[in-house]
């Protein structure tokens, strides 16, 4: 299993639509997703951390390549600041 760490600051007053586009790409989770959440810094609300686990790290590159990855990419551009991205691979759970 691997977790992709997505960290985006989003353009003040962007949050909602932001959140909206997030919401919509869910509903049909893509292909070999394990789950996906979505939280924000209580305290700077337009700091959020997209996390996905995903079956492997082969799982995850077909995603990154599709069709609907890109399209939600394209959406995200305008509403967002800057964005950075992890892949961690699991090691161990309790």
């Amino acid at each position: 299993m691997v977790r992709a760490v997505l960290t985006m600051l989003v353009r003040e007053g962007c949050e909602s639509s932001f959140e909206e586009i997030w919401r919509k790409a869910m509903k049909a989770p893509p292909r070999g997703s394990l789950g996906q959440a979505m939280m924000c810094d209580e305290k700077q609300r337009r700091l959020y951390v997209i996390t996905g686990d995903w079956e492997s790290r082969d799982a995850l590159e077909a995603f990154e390549g599709s069709a609907g990855r890109q399209a939600m990419s394209a959406a995200f551009e305008p509403l967002r600041e800057s964005a950075s991205k992890q892949v961690l691979e699991l090691i161990a759970r309790a």
